[in-house]
């Protein structure tokens, strides 16, 4: 062979510059732009532009937000009367402004529902929704079904409720004012409700299936907030039909994966879509704020922490949804009338949204999971029949001169993706139960940390191990059978989808679709380029003369193993060296070597490496990109990698680009947005008890989830990378496990309620939060339990995984001018007479209660009792039992509601007079105040708020602030 000069490589072969270059770029691209879309909410055109294109002035809006988010609002507040009185002038001014006299405006001051709220627990509540009707001005033939939108306008007790529910609510308003312009009317009749009720068992609605305009609605659209800003995303829907209208938004947001966490009981809170669909069988969408959680139900769900952005984003997607639903002119959603398929739904980059139904997916599914298989066995077989198998090929055919045995080693690489997976698997699970153990809240504030932690050392094991495996064993196969094993590893996910969508009826896993479909047709690609070597039996022809010494049949085309260090081959370029002379050093040249890479080592016929008898075991070097000197840029351009098998330099050079484009975008798309919808959404339960366990491990499965794809081309990663990744796992370990979880922007939440003996006088306040943490935080911060004071800590029994400290405290001041003995008035006494003989058998009993300056009350029997009703002792409305308001095996609590104050109920209980139900009825009234507006009205509260250090913020237990009690007997 002529001498020749230096070759120019070109950047797009599968080389470690490339490699890491290409691949870095792959992830920077799609994980900064999804990123941003998951934390910032779109802008909102101008306001001028808005005001003229749909008539809605968004800045009156937002200003409008101010106005409602003033004082906590819960139902049993004096502030939640001030809210609903300014709604209604609201909603009066904006239809006299656009002249729609077909609009009805209804305060709903008559229906009295009593329901049961679950197993053993009755409600009995009063009405003060309101429902505004805007008439639609569509001819149908016969019933189409109404649509109702749906939003509450209370708040709980510890929160101004700018996202629970302000921004909701205000969206109503902008959507009222589109619809009721002449040129909006919309064809279907539109009922707007603004529930009262929804933060304390999800009254409100309740009462509204009891009243008649609900009826009518078929298609409802459900506005709420379980966080405190961000994007709205589509929290679930109820079948993939209703879903379509939501497609429509300029900028959707949601996975379908959320609704099934819902279904499955994942999350354990609601919202009033489980009224709208459970009890009115209606179809519809629920869209809700979901992030951060930290501030949900806490003085800081306030204006401070949304933005004009987030209340936009609600109003964009909902005008979207709303549209098509009252623009809708099919009869699909009638009662009874078609069948209504599970969606599975997601957004594409904040943009573009895919919805499908259940059915359909699953065929899909079935499809991948068989034919795709069978396809890349057939094109295996294909390549078997030709000859050109390598994957599997351990020598080729021997016919005539051929050595006996000539190895091509294949399935050198077969085993290396499979360790590499479970051992940087197994490791980044182990670092996320150590966290879990060592400093389980860190997730709480440091989420980005927790990613990068596990992300960082699951890619340093891979690294780790398939460079020391292609530093033992160098083969060409490497990326083939890494992509092979990932695509098998997406075909056991979606298998486990299809058993999901079969047995549970749930879509969610819809990613692992995706997944395989990318990773088989990468994988495709890598059979393909198989068909453009030379049949194995070639191989031995292609070697340039000289190559093989066919007095050592042993040696191999492959890299040796260790058991080969003392074959000794040459290069291909040996034959073509002059012979040594006068001039010849007597040390052989080193350059000749592959510019000093191998010093000690000397390369064989095919450019891998023999151990001599004396050297050493090979190092990785750093600059793997050098490549022989050659003057033919064909002959450069079909150089096999150094240390590899002599036949990989017939493969294609460009090819692991589209697999990387294939392999990589789309897995690491559909996956990143559901890992940081799920990894969002647990990160800071833990304060509500859920287990932190959980969380780490889901955060770990998507890690995996989300790298697989890179595992094919990592070998050929420089050192660069990993070394980054060095610094970047020991500085987020290190932070992860000694770090304090709690910040100001991100502050623990603790629950806070006060108990009064209304008998004795005696009164407990009462914080509950994290084990770890709670003691601590009440004992040296609250100047209440100072100087002796004994505070008793023992674990929650209404929020289990939470302990409640509880210690004596300032009396509250619910009932200004009031003596706490006058706080309320209970009485329970035996029915006799006329009213007992109409229930023969059953021991019934007569409670009285009321209360100063509260509309809530609830009553505790001691034992169940089979019959319960409820008496408005005004004789005002209309008392409707929903259903059966008494369960079967009877009920040991009735929650109470009303809508005037200082007003009372009667109660009347009946019991069986055989077994359990003999002897006097024992038990509890318990009345509840909740406005804490005031200053000094809940003194303990006060503190609480004043003195929690700046990483702490207080919410609300239960339904009341203030608990006052008495026993009763009858």
């Amino acid at each position: 062979m002529p001498s020749c000069g230096p070759c120019k490589l070109s950047f797009f072969h599968f080389r470690p510059f490339p490699v890491t270059i290409f691949t870095a770029i792959i992830y920077l691209a799609l994980f900064i732009p999804l990123l941003i879309i998951h934390y910032v909410p779109p802008s909102p055109p101008s306001n001028d532009s808005l005001k003229k294109s749909i008539g809605v002035d968004l800045e009156d809006t937002w200003h409008t937000l101010a106005a409602i988010t003033k004082k906590y609002h819960p139902y049993n507040s004096r502030a939640n009367d001030e809210v609903r009185a300014f709604l209604v002038d609201r909603i009066q001014s904006i239809v006299d402004r656009n002249e729609n006299y077909n609009t009805e405006i209804v305060q709903d001051n008559v229906v009295n529902v009593f329901y049961l709220g679950r197993s053993s627990v009755s409600i009995y509540f009063e009405s003060m929704n309101i429902i505004v009707k805007v008439e639609g001005n569509g001819k149908f033939e016969g019933e189409v079904g109404d649509v109702l939108v749906n939003a509450h306008y209370d708040s709980v007790s510890t929160a101004p409720g700018a996202t629970d529910d302000g921004v909701a609510v205000v969206n109503v308003l902008g959507l009222i004012d589109y619809f009721t312009q002449p040129s909006h009317t919309p064809l279907r009749t539109v009922y707007f409700l603004l529930n009262n009720g929804e933060e304390d068992y999800l009254n409100g609605a309740m009462a509204f299936t009891e009243h008649p305009m609900a009826k009518t609605c078929r298609i409802f659209l459900n506005l709420e907030g379980a966080g405190a800003g961000g994007r709205a995303t589509l929290f679930r829907s109820t079948d993939a039909e209703v879903t379509n209208f939501f497609k429509r938004a300029k900028h959707p947001f949601g996975s379908s994966l959320s609704g099934d966490a819902f279904k499955r009981g994942f999350i354990r809170s609601q919202t009033d879509y489980i009224i709208f669909d459970g009890e009115l069988n209606m179809r519809g969408l629920d869209l809700a704020f979901w992030q951060p959680r930290a501030r949900y139900h806490t003085q800081w769900d306030s204006m401070a922490f949304t933005s004009i952005n987030s209340l936009w984003h609600m109003f964009e997607t909902s005008l979207a949804s709303l549209t098509g639903m009252a623009g809708d002119s099919s009869y699909t959603f009638i009662a009874g009338n078609g069948r209504k398929h599970t969606g599975v739904w997601f957004d594409m980059f904040g943009r573009g949204f895919a919805i499908f139904q259940i059915g359909d997916t699953f065929i899909w599914t079935m499809c991948l999971l068989t034919i795709t298989p069978f396809f890349l066995f057939f094109f295996i077989y294909l390549l078997a029949k030709s000859d050109k198998l390598y994957l599997l090929a351990s020598s080729p055919k021997s016919n005539g001169p051929l050595p006996p045995k000539l190895e091509l080693a294949g399935s050198k690489g077969f085993w290396r993706p499979f360790i590499a997976i479970a051992l940087s698997s197994a490791a980044v699970i182990f670092m996320a139960l150590l966290i879990a153990k060592v400093n389980p809240m860190i997730m709480y504030s440091s989420q980005e940390a927790v990613w990068a932690c596990l992300m960082s050392l699951w890619l340093l094991v891979s690294f780790f191990v398939v460079r020391v495996a292609g530093w033992w064993r160098p083969t060409a196969t490497a990326r083939t059978w890494g992509i092979a094993w990932v695509s098998f590893m997406s075909w056991l996910l979606l298998l486990g989808n299809a058993v999901a969508q079969d047995k549970l009826d749930v879509g969610g896993l819809y990613f692992t679709i995706f997944y395989y479909m990318a990773t088989s047709l990468a994988l495709f690609f890598g059979l393909l380029e198989l068909f453009f070597l030379p049949p194995t039996n070639h191989i031995y022809e292609s070697l340039p003369h000289g190559a093989y010494d066919e007095d050592d049949d042993r040696r191999s085309l492959i890299a040796p193993s260790v058991d080969d260090r003392h074959n000794v081959t040459l290069t291909p370029e040996d034959d073509d060296e002059e012979g040594p002379n006068e001039h010849t050093s007597l040390l052989r040249d080193s350059s000749n070597l592959g510019r000093g890479r191998h010093i000690g080592r000397r390369p064989n016929s095919h450019g891998s490496l023999s151990i001599g008898a004396t050297s050493t075991l090979p190092t990785i070097e750093a600059n793997e990109d050098d490549e022989p000197d050659c003057s033919s840029s064909h002959l450069c351009a079909q150089r096999h990698f150094p240390g590899e098998q002599y036949w990989s330099r017939h493969l294609l050079r460009y090819t692991w680009i589209l697999q990387a484009l294939i392999l990589i975008p789309v897995p690491v798309i559909i996956t990143a947005q559901i890992g940081l919808i799920v990894g969002t959404s647990i990160a800071q339960t833990g304060a509500d008890g859920n287990s932190v366990i959980t969380g780490f491990l889901l955060y770990a499965i998507f890690t995996i989830l989300l790298l697989l794809p890179l595992l094919p081309f990592i070998h050929r990663w420089t050192k660069h990378i990993p070394l980054l990744l060095v610094a970047v796992f020991a500085a987020t370990a290190i932070y992860l496990l000694v770090a304090f979880p709690f910040s100001w922007n991100n502050p623990l939440k603790v629950y806070f309620a006060q108990t009064v003996d209304l008998q004795t006088g005696q009164n407990a306040v009462h914080i509950v939060g994290v084990s770890k943490y709670v003691r601590a935080l009440v004992e040296e911060n609250l100047p209440s339990t100072w100087n002796g004071v004994e505070v008793k800590c023992a674990e929650d029994p209404l929020r289990l995984g939470l302990q409640r400290c509880t210690w004596p405290g300032e009396m509250p001041n619910v009932v200004p001018g009031h003596a706490w003995q006058s706080w309320m008035t209970a009485n329970a006494t035996l029915v006799v007479g006329e009213e007992a003989k109409k229930k023969a058998g059953k021991r019934t009993v007569k409670i009285s209660v009321n209360a100063r300056n509260s509309r809530a009350c609830r009553v505790l029997f001691d034992r169940k009792v089979a019959e319960a009703d409820v008496r408005d002792p005004t004789g005002k409305g209309v008392t409707t039992p929903h259903k059966q308001p008494v369960s079967d095996d009877g009920v040991d609590q009735l929650r109470l509601w009303s809508r005037e104050w200082n007003r009372g109920w009667d109660v009347e209980v009946s019991e069986s007079v055989d077994g359990s139900g003999k002897g006097e009825l024992e038990g509890t009234v318990q009345c509840l105040w909740s406005d804490a507006n005031d200053k000094g009205v809940i003194p303990a509260l006060d503190e609480v708020k004043r003195f929690l250090p700046r990483w702490s913020v207080v919410s609300k237990l239960e339904d009341g602030l203030v608990v006052g009690e008495m026993r009763f007997k009858a």
